[in-house]
């Protein structure tokens, strides 16, 4: 009986196109030639109030979020356009090089994360070697985000503190009770999953929070 000859294990696809999610408004977009997918038409999770506190701090890699988005309208149509898009110029006969595409929403965790992934995975089902990036899912939370989860008295106190103030001259501002100011402070930084008060100020002057009163 002769020996069983195996061939070489065989070799991951060749990577063709890299898929790179990222959020417009943290100003650091992928560079490069690439196709486009713009997903802020989606319904976005945070501005949802029916699943905001449940999935601000969640991003489109967790089944939930990308479940919620999938079901928005018009997600099929953003993602079959890409897909056709991308598969065309990969099917150019003379094509050399790695068709990559760029995702975008607002902040780059939600909506443009879970379209890359829907993505990347019709690209594998048409045998199309591919990699995600998602370049701004560990990113703070924007403020038009987590801005709709702090009332204006919340955002206000937080706003002085920042700048110095203390708890009494807080209450003096705002015309309210010390112990009052306790609790907007404590609500600022639960919602902000900050580890501390000073963490919610860096928190919030990172995303732009802090900057840009709400009108």
């Amino acid at each position: 009986m002769f020996p069983t000859c195996l061939g070489p294990a065989p070799s991951p696809a060749l990577v063709r196109t890299v898929v790179v999610s990222y959020g417009d408004g943290h100003h650091d977009a992928p560079r490069g030639d690439a196709l486009r997918i713009d997903t802020r038409s989606l319904r976005n999770p945070p501005s949802d109030p029916a699943v905001r506190e449940r999935m601000l701090h969640s991003t489109g890699l967790e089944p939930d979020v990308r479940a919620y988005v999938r079901a928005t309208a018009g997600f099929e149509r953003v993602v079959g356009r890409g897909l056709e898009r991308a598969l065309g110029l990969l099917a150019l006969p003379d094509r050399r090089f790695r068709v990559d595409v760029h995702v975008v929403c607002g902040g780059g965790r939600h909506r443009s994360v879970a379209v890359a992934e829907e993505l990347a995975d019709r690209l594998r089902d048409a045998d199309v070697g591919v990699e995600t990036e998602h370049r701004h899912i560990d990113r703070p939370i924007l403020s038009a985000e987590a801005g709709g989860l702090l009332t204006d008295h919340e955002l206000a106190a937080l706003r002085l503190f920042a700048r110095g103030r203390r708890q009494v001259e807080i209450a003096e501002a705002l015309r309210i009770r010390p112990e009052t100011v306790g609790r907007l402070l404590h609500r600022a930084r639960t919602v902000l999953r900050a580890r501390t008060l000073a963490h919610a100020v860096a928190l919030g002057g990172e995303s732009g929070l802090l900057e840009r009163p709400r009108g």
